[in-house]
């Protein structure tokens, strides 16, 4: 059990990487965006439709795959004014209840993720003509990603440990 949870923080590690990629190129292409607006209004500049499609789907990806992290790190918005006055043993009951259910929600993501993948997969995007399967398949894989992090935070709060904190770094 510890070693699977060692191999999902070595997956997170990689994540935590690819996402600030994301965050960094997102971030670049939308200042490029800025700039030839800005600029356009004075010269003869028309933006390029694809710098608006990447950046939405590198969006896309960033929150799939940040949400995933957010699950391992506890980082999520939750409601914790009912859970904070319960005992310590109703509040690890009640969070391998939520976990559960989360659970539940990421199979249902990554099921429907996969049928909608099968929807798309002849469509191309109007800017980049890519694959509209490309921006879709954000969808199952960030759900696979929360399923596995899920796994490992219940796992930890059977066994009894906390989680570990986002901003420690990967150990």
């Amino acid at each position: 059990m510890q070693s699977f949870i060692k191999g999902i923080d070595k997956i997170n590690a990689f994540l935590r990487y690819f996402a600030a990629f994301l965050l960094a190129f997102m971030s670049v292409l939308i200042v490029y965006q800025v700039c030839v607006r800005f600029l356009g209004r004075y010269m003869e500049l028309e933006l390029p439709r694809w710098t608006e499609e990447l950046a939405r789907y590198s969006m896309i990806w960033l929150v799939l795959i940040g949400a995933s992290l957010a699950v391992r790190y506890s980082a999520l918005i939750g409601m914790e004014a009912i859970a904070e006055r319960l005992s310590e043993k109703a509040q690890r009951l009640l969070k391998v209840l939520t976990l559960i259910l989360s659970m539940v929600l990421f199979v249902v993501m990554i099921v429907f993720g996969f049928e909608m993948l099968s929807h798309v997969s002849a469509q191309l995007s109007p800017g980049l003509k890519l694959p509209m399967s490309i921006p879709y398949a954000a969808i199952p894989i960030g759900g696979f990603f929360m399923l596995l992090n899920a796994v490992a935070v219940l796992l930890e709060t059977i066994k009894g440990q906390s989680n570990k904190e986002f901003f420690k770094g990967s150990e």
